[in-house]
């Protein structure tokens, strides 16, 4: 999939893309809110892109199209968790997951809403039921983005910690019935 936005650009990952990607993924607020380990080093980065560059099959760059610059990511996953898959609302039907993060100066501006909005709806145009994603329920600006495009709470799961407790994450659903362009 290679996707053309207004504003973004969404296309694979390019080895060229390193030092911005070491930009994005080396914000320590980020992680936080992704619920991720930290990346505190260029050779960490490298990994992860390295990953995204050969483990993943639909894994995305989000570039600005005026500078050129990656400024995010975005990952579809061809199956949803077990937990999202086997809910009574989504058993039978088709679906996907996403993962997607923005660097910080490039929030607020309606880019990410763009980017998903045009990947949701490629993915209903090619058959999909519903798309799954989630956040952490004390990341309040990701649970009002998923509200805002209309996202349904589906789940709640427990997830370790880095510190050795537990992270509540909320699943959530967009269906394909529900979407508006």
């Amino acid at each position: 999939m290679f996707l053309e936005t207004e504003r973004l650009i969404l296309r694979k990952f390019e080895e060229s893309d390193l030092s911005d990607f070491c930009e994005l993924v080396m914000d320590d607020e980020l992680n936080r809110m992704m619920g991720n380990w930290p990346v505190d080093s260029e050779e960490k980065a490298r990994e992860l892109l390295d990953w995204f560059l050969h483990g993943e099959k639909w894994a995305y760059a989000i570039v600005l199209r005026e500078t050129g610059k990656l400024i995010g990511d975005l990952t579809i996953y061809e199956e949803p968790p077990e937990e999202v898959r086997n809910a009574p609302e989504t058993a039978g039907k088709t679906g996907c997951s996403l993962s997607f993060s923005l660097s910080r100066q490039y929030r607020r501006r309606g880019l990410m809403e763009e980017a998903v909005r045009a990947v949701a709806g490629r993915l209903f145009a090619e058959g999909a039921d519903y798309i799954n994603d989630g956040y952490f329920d004390f990341n309040l600006p990701s649970q009002a983005f998923h509200q805002k495009l209309g996202f349904a709470p589906l789940r709640e799961s427990r997830i370790p910690a880095e510190d050795g407790g537990e992270l509540t994450g909320i699943e959530t659903v967009l269906w394909k019935k529900d979407w508006k362009e």
